[in-house]
């Protein structure tokens, strides 16, 4: 143990000596089996880039997890997982008929606390599943260097890269590394793996993976039998393949003996899968003999807006609607300004928009005709054109008042809905998938009326739980299990 210590030990300074350029995390930011990012069992010192999520599921018996992770901030990466241990059937317990194989969850943090630079390498802390059952529970230190076409990883772990597990803490929270950190080195160990880049989109992996499975006694395949002894070998190698940046396969011989299978897909948040592409308003010569207000009040409308106000004072026009297309507010004032910078004519220098709910002015924004113009022609960036503009106004107060165009007195909405009920003893995964429809009237200003219904043709909720009489909303799965909901 002592020499193969000093080999990693020396082995984390020739990486953190490496001369070569500083480097980011991509395209060596793979997920690992479990979910985090990795190569197969370990994780290296790399995470998802800022704004990144990923799901995807993968299977290296007798393991199988459904893994998500997400990075809501930079260097910060956040994942979850449920491990399903095919081949350990816990449906003749009592109480859980029906619930198939024994499933863990588990939510895992890494903090990478240093960037790749020059000279030296990425660092992160991991936290692995630290509160609950803690069955597959780590604390880690991990280096990663890129020298490209490799990178190049090594770190220090307890618990499951550890000599022996961690226990379970009920519903606290346990870190050894910070509360016990002589039992954190005493009983952790090392591990190290390399990742070879092909191509872009292809690339090799080989890992030293240090877990004891036979000997990690809280875990139920190990008293299930499936681990009767050492796996034949702690090296696994496998090979990444990314046909495209947001899918991830990963085909591996792990153990000496297990083929591993990992599909996953990645995407950044805000983003729409498929691109969506709103054309703008483009004016027919047919209409541009008609009144002012009514060509704009058209034009509004047909991008999706209602309950337009339009004024005109001297070289400013103010306008105000209501917006019902744009999920995001400053979308909504782009288009609004588009459109009249399109219709209006010279003589208008100032333009002022007013977004409202119901008649209720809720924001407004003024810019210099010229200044808009500008921003059409995408010569002016979106925070230059709100800064020559003083800004989004919030605490607008005053409507318009005047003649209402494209009044909208209702509306309605329809759409899917599928709604999961997950871990109940009588089974892991259960579902209602149907409709749900609302209807409103606005018979007034700032007045709404409104209904609506939830229909669940596909309802397969129930729980052999009974409701706690003094927890709150442990009724919920009653209310679930019914198929038509009226609101």
């Amino acid at each position: 143990m002592k020499g193969t210590a000093s080999f990693f030990l020396v082995f984390l300074l020739i990486l953190a000596m490496a001369g070569t350029a500083g480097a980011a995390d991509e395209p060596f930011d793979g997920v690992s089996n479990w979910g985090g990012t990795g190569l197969m069992e370990i994780p290296t010192a790399r995470v998802l880039r800022e704004g990144r999520y990923r799901v995807g599921v993968s299977q290296i018996d007798p393991y199988r997890y459904y893994q998500f992770g997400v990075s809501p901030l930079a260097g910060l990466e956040i994942d979850g997982r449920v491990t399903e241990l095919i081949g350990v059937d816990i449906s003749s317990t009592p109480g859980w008929s029906g619930y198939g194989n024994y499933k863990d969850k588990a939510i895992d943090l890494k903090y990478q606390f240093q960037p790749e630079g020059k000279w030296t390498p990425a660092l992160a802390v991991g936290i692995m599943d630290p509160h609950g059952t803690r069955l597959y529970s780590s604390q880690y230190l991990v280096a990663s260097k890129q020298i490209y076409p490799f990178d190049i990883t090594i770190g220090f772990g307890n618990g499951r890269f550890g000599k022996k597990p961690l226990p379970g803490n009920g519903d606290d929270f346990t870190v050894e590394m910070f509360t016990d950190n002589n039992s954190w080195r005493r009983d952790g160990q090392f591990f190290g793996g390399v990742q070879m880049a092909l191509t872009e989109e292809i690339m090799l992996m080989a890992e030293y993976n240090p877990i004891r499975y036979h000997e990690q006694t809280n875990d139920p395949s190990v008293s299930a039998g499936l681990f009767a002894g050492p796996v034949k070998s702690k090296i696994n190698v496998g090979i990444r393949w990314r046909p495209w940046k947001w899918l991830h396969t990963v085909l591996s011989w792990q153990r000496g003996e297990q083929i591993g299978l990992n599909l996953s897909v990645a995407f950044d948040l805000g983003v729409p899968m498929i691109p969506l592409y709103d054309a703008p308003y483009r004016e027919k010569p047919g209409l541009r003999l008609n009144p002012l207000d009514e060509r704009i009040a058209r034009g509004l409308e047909e991008s999706g807006f209602s309950d337009i106000v339009i004024r005109h004072d001297g070289d400013e026009l103010r306008v105000m609607a209501q917006n019902g297309r744009y999920y995001y507010t400053p979308q909504a004032l782009s288009v609004m300004m588009k459109v009249l910078d399109g219709i209006v004519p010279p003589d208008v220098l100032q333009i002022r928009v007013i977004l409202a709910s119901n008649g209720v002015p809720v924001l407004s924004l003024a810019a210099r005709r010229d200044d808009v113009a500008l921003w059409g022609d995408n010569k002016l960036t979106a925070k230059q054109f709100l800064h020559l503009s003083g800004g989004l106004d919030t605490a607008v107060s005053d409507g318009l008042s005047g003649q209402q165009m494209g009044r909208q007195w209702w509306d309605y909405g329809i759409r899917p809905s599928f709604r999961t009920f997950l871990n109940d003893p009588s089974g892991f995964f259960k579902y209602r998938f149907g409709a749900q429809g609302s209807v409103s009237v606005f018979p007034w200003k700032g007045g709404t009326l409104a209904a609506g219904l939830e229909w669940y043709p596909l309802n397969t909720v129930s729980s052999v739980n009974a409701p706690s009489s003094n927890a709150v909303r442990t009724d919920l799965v009653e209310y679930q299990k019914k198929d038509a909901i009226l609101g």
